[in-house]
Order: C-alpha cells, then sequence, then structure tokens
C-alpha cells in the first residue's frame, strides 16, 4: 500500500488504496472515513435549520408589525378617551389591521413552530442515543399540553451536550422570553374577547404589545440555537475518527 510521507501535513488526500475517494492522513497513519448512510448526512439538516431560522425572521417581523398595530391603536383609544370624539372614526383601520395580522401570525406561528420540530427531530435523529429522548419525543413534546413548559427546553439542552458543548448560559433567558409571551399573549386575548369598554380594550392593546416584545426578543436567541447545534452536529459528522488503516 502508497505511504504517504511523515512530512506531509495532516489533511484530505486521494485513497492510498487507488479507489479515488478521500481518506484522512493525521501525519502519522491513515484515518478511513467509513460510509455515511443517506439518513445521516446533515445536509438535510443543514436545509432545515436555514427554512427554520428564516420563519423565525419572519416571526419577528410579524410581531414587529403587530406592535406598530397595537401602538396605533393604544393612541387612537387614548385621544378618544381624553375627549377626541372624532378619533372614533380610525378604529376602523386599527380593526382592519388587526385582522390582517392576526391571520399573518397565526401562519407564521403555524409553520414555524412545525418546521422547528422537524428540525429538532432530524437533529436528535443524528445524536440518536445521546439524549435522554427520543427524536419523535424531540419533535412532539412542543405539542402536548403542561409536557411543552419544560421538556424542549431539556431536550434542546441535551442536544447541545450531544455535540460536547455546554448548554449556552443565555438558553434560560431565550425560554423564559418564550414562555412569557406566549403567556401575555394569551391574556391579552382573554383580555380583549371579555372587554366592555375602552379602557379594557386599551389594556388588551397593551399587554399584546409586551407579550410581542418578549416574543421579539427570543427570536434572536432562537435563531443562535438552531444555527449552534446544527453547526455543531455538521463539523462532528466531518471529523474523521474512525478506523485507522496502517
Amino acid at each position: 500500500m502508497t505511504t504517504t510521507p511523515a512530512a506531509t501535513p495532516p489533511g484530505w488526500y486521494p485513497a492510498p488504496d487507488g479507489s479515488g475517494t478521500s481518506w484522512w492522513w493525521d501525519g502519522g497513519q491513515w484515518v478511513q472515513p467509513p460510509q455515511v448512510p443517506a439518513a445521516a448526512n446533515p445536509t438535510t439538516l443543514a436545509r432545515l435549520a436555514l427554512a427554520t431560522q428564516i420563519l423565525l425572521v419572519a416571526g419577528g417581523a410579524v410581531a414587529a408589525t403587530t406592535i406598530a398595530v397595537e401602538g396605533y391603536g393604544v393612541g387612537v383609544a387614548s385621544d378618544y378617551l381624553n375627549g377626541n370624539d372624532t378619533s372614533i372614526a380610525l378604529f376602523d383601520l386599527y380593526d382592519q389591521g388587526t385582522l390582517v395580522g392576526s391571520i399573518a401570525a397565526i401562519v407564521a406561528t403555524i409553520a414555524t413552530a412545525v418546521l422547528w420540530a422537524v428540525w429538532q427531530f432530524h437533529a436528535a435523529k443524528h445524536v440518536a442515543g445521546q439524549t435522554r429522548r427520543t427524536p419523535g419525543w424531540h419533535a412532539g413534546s412542543w405539542f402536548i399540553p403542561i409536557v411543552c413548559w419544560w421538556f424542549p427546553y431539556q431536550n434542546i439542552s441535551d442536544l447541545w451536550r450531544a455535540i460536547g458543548r455546554v448548554r449556552p448560559t443565555w438558553q434560560i433567558a431565550w425560554w423564559v422570553l418564550w414562555l412569557a409571551g406566549s403567556a401575555v399573549s394569551q391574556l391579552s386575548s382573554r383580555v380583549y374577547l371579555a372587554a366592555e369598554d375602552l379602557e379594557q380594550l386599551r389594556i388588551s392593546m397593551w399587554l399584546s404589545i409586551v407579550g410581542e416584545l418578549l416574543t421579539l426578543a427570543a427570536v434572536p436567541l432562537a435563531c443562535l440555537i438552531v444555527r449552534g447545534i446544527t453547526q455543531g452536529i455538521v463539523q462532528r459528522a466531518a471529523t474523521p475518527a474512525h478506523t485507522l488503516v496502517a
């Protein structure tokens, strides 16, 4: 078998067996990479991660738009409560903006939730056996009442450990922001549906603004999670830690 001179620096070189593939030379011996099953190919995961981040950013844009619409509603309601009777006519514009924003928010939330679950399922498959729960639980725990308050956080922590990294200190901030944003937004919806006067309606608008701000703050941290875990899995897949060939 052809022997690479010891002075050759470590790197990928044409296989010494003439197979036309590339092997890793660590400076003293060959490292032969195994055949990687199609299911373990990280390309699909990387594409899912990119799509998930795009949807997260789109959801952030919807949240920012909602904040603007609710801010407009607060201004109109405040003017009317302060005695400007003509401002009541401006509520038609607010109602239209709220309707469009609500539809956009529902679509963005569902699309992002589904794609995130698919991404996490594939990520967990790449590190199967190294997390406390199966890939199915990684995806499904997001949609189970009560369980969704904590299991997803644990599952993300497991993925960090599986790729050899310590859970980021800011991960808890992402989780608290996401939970708080969801809770405040739900409270805003309840106050809005039960509102009997304009003051209660204005309170629901303020709650909506706070909920969307919390959600918007969680978006960049969510993107960092998807990107960091995906990069760790891709890098691990490219690291030659396989059978040594003399």
